[in-house]
């Protein structure tokens, strides 16, 4: 069977891909650590970058709230001459409202004293302040205001109120005079202004240093409270005096996660607060997205495929290829001569080459044993036909001298000699005719001496042979042999017929580990006792031959038959049929 080479995509824990990523995975830890350390940093610098951007769009986008401001504390610093008038009302209101005639920012300017009436303005008149209006407070902490809720100072507008203390020498016995009040109406306010960038928050709002919200730009037609656009549970006046730029995560009020950053206009005057979603904010310069693991990951990653593919390619498939050269010339000794398509390494190709060269030395080698082999098997089949030829030879000068003695006696021994010399030969016939000459198949050998000696039986003799085809070493073979023609001889010599002819049954069957060899013969007669006979020649064969196979003679007499069988040990062989035609 064709052994099928392993899938490339299926490589096994203990090759050579899993050790180099291993071993690769160990060197790239250095620069993946240098990697992940400058992937860091480089996150961080490109969201302090993003962060500076969005600070810098929602400064741009309240650019226009925050110079109208800017100009109303100039201009408050400019009027600062008018709290010398104010013991001139008229004169001093005058003043004011030539200056707000010149002046499109402003629809009010007006001086508010500590107490009483509203004497020195732009109005028309004198008028009393608005009792909602906490004077009290504002004069207990004197500092520059910016105010949504101080109420309009001209009935029916939208304003946004600016309040500059005055000079406190100014005021009567060196107090506190008051403040000087702007109002700038909302629709003289420019819009936000983000120039050609397309990215703009969800809203933008000013908020005053205390925390009141002065404008709302860029939100849809629905208003929202002020708990639902701004983070939950946080105080706005506590995030404003904080101070200075900041970028902060938080959930709004609506329970979405929103980003917000917080830049001053004025410091402790107003700041602009912009609201962005989580995908806005990471659209700013260059943004990374994800963690700063991934770089250093795709690195290795790549790496680790391109380590595979280039060992896979230069080596584990050529070594594999060679692998399977190796086996399939283990099992069938064929060699394949077909190049690749891409040149191998050189160390490949000389492992390669070594192989071949290998190979070829081995088959050469067998060759020369298999010839070798050959020669000696032709050697000892000619050696055994030679001693055959021989023996047959020495039978046929026997047959010569019985044929010119007159005395029977000797002409019987000399013929018995001739029998065991014929015997001889024919187990040297039945070695130089086996395929295998370490093993001989015991059951045509010893059909063929039953056969020589039922020939020169001078009677006609009824024989049964059931002789199992047995593979024995000829060490066994040879001693089986002269037993059974002595046996057989015996028993041809005893054989009576009762009714009809004499009979002779020769039996070999395997029982277990062992062979039985029975050769059993008619007797004339009633039996005789079972007493040991006259031990002749004969007699002292079978014991030797019997011993030298391996196992006792037992003898009995049964039914009219006189039996005679021997058990042996066998070892395991091939069956005879197969020793046959290989």
């Amino acid at each position: 069977m064709t052994e099928a080479p392993r899938p490339w995509f299926r490589p096994r824990l203990d090759g050579l891909a899993p050790r180099v990523a291993a071993y690769l995975t160990i060197a790239l830890l250095p620069l993946g650590l240098i990697a992940l350390y400058q992937t860091r940093e480089f996150q961080r610098e490109t969201e302090r970058r993003s962060e500076l951007s969005l600070l810098g769009l929602t400064e741009q986008g309240a650019t226009g709230i925050g110079q109208a401001i800017e100009q109303a504390l100039g201009a408050g610093e400019a009027l600062g001459v008018v709290s010398g008038l104010l013991d001139d009302p008229e004169t001093c209101s005058e003043y004011l409202s030539r200056f707000v005639e010149g002046r499109d920012l402003y629809s009010f300017v007006g001086f508010l004293p500590a107490s009483g009436p509203v004497t020195c303005s732009s109005a028309d008149a004198p008028f009393e302040v608005d009792p909602g209006i906490d004077i009290a407070g504002l004069m207990a902490e004197p500092r520059v205001r910016v105010s949504a809720v101080l109420g309009s100072f001209v009935p029916g507008e939208d304003v946004l109120t600016v309040l500059i203390p005055g000079a406190a020498e100014q005021g009567e016995q060196g107090g506190f005079p008051g403040y000087l009040a702007l109002s700038i109406p909302r629709d003289r306010i420019p819009e936000a202004q983000f120039g050609v960038s397309e990215l703009r928050p969800l809203r933008l709002l000013t908020v005053s240093g205390t925390g009141e919200i002065l404008t709302r730009q860029m939100g849809d037609a629905e208003e929202l409270s002020t708990e639902d656009l701004l983070p939950r549970g946080r105080s706005l006046g506590d995030e404003v005096r904080l101070g200075g730029p900041r970028v902060f995560e938080a959930v709004s009020g609506l329970g979405e996660d929103q980003v917000y950053t917080i830049t001053p206009l004025i410091p402790d005057v107003a700041y602009a607060l912009a609201i962005w979603s989580p995908e806005q904010a990471g659209q700013g310069i260059e943004s990374l997205a994800g963690s700063p693991l991934l770089f250093p990951l795709l690195m290795w990653a790549t790496s680790l495929v391109v380590a595979f593919f280039a060992i896979h390619s230069l080596v584990i498939r050529r070594v594999t290829d060679l692998g399977l050269r190796m086996r399939r010339f283990g099992r069938n000794r064929s060699m394949a001569n077909d190049p690749s398509a891409t040149p191998a390494p050189l160390e490949l190709r000389e492992i390669e080459e070594a192989f071949r060269a290998m190979a070829a030395s081995i088959l050469q080698d067998e060759a020369r044993m298999e010839n070798a082999f050959r020669e000696r098997g032709v050697l000892l089949r000619e050696v055994h036909h030679r001693v055959k030829n021989n023996l047959q030879l020495i039978s046929s000068i026997i047959s010569m001298q019985v044929r010119r003695l007159p005395d029977p006696r000797v002409r019987g021994i000399l013929r018995r000699l001739q029998d065991r010399v014929l015997t001889l030969a024919s187990i040297y016939r039945s070695l130089y005719m086996s395929p295998d000459m370490g093993d001989v198949n015991a059951a045509p050998v010893l059909r063929a001496i039953v056969e020589q000696e039922l020939r020169g039986s001078p009677d006609m003799v009824e024989a049964v042979l059931d002789i199992e085809d047995i593979v024995l070493d000829p060490d066994k073979v040879v001693p089986l042999s002269f037993l059974a023609a002595e046996a057989v001889s015996n028993a041809l010599a005893r054989a009576g017929a009762v009714e009809g002819r004499p009979s002779l049954s020769v039996t070999l069957h395997r029982e277990g580990d062992k062979a039985v060899l029975r050769i059993a013969n008619s007797l004339a007669g009633p039996p005789a006792p079972l007493e040991e006979p006259a031990r002749g020649l004969g007699q002292h064969l079978i014991q030797a031959f019997a011993a030298q196979v391996g196992g006792p003679v037992e003898t009995e007499v049964r039914e009219g038959l006189y039996c005679l069988s021997v058990a042996f040990p066998i070892e395991s062989h091939l069956p005879a049929d197969e020793v046959e035609s290989a």
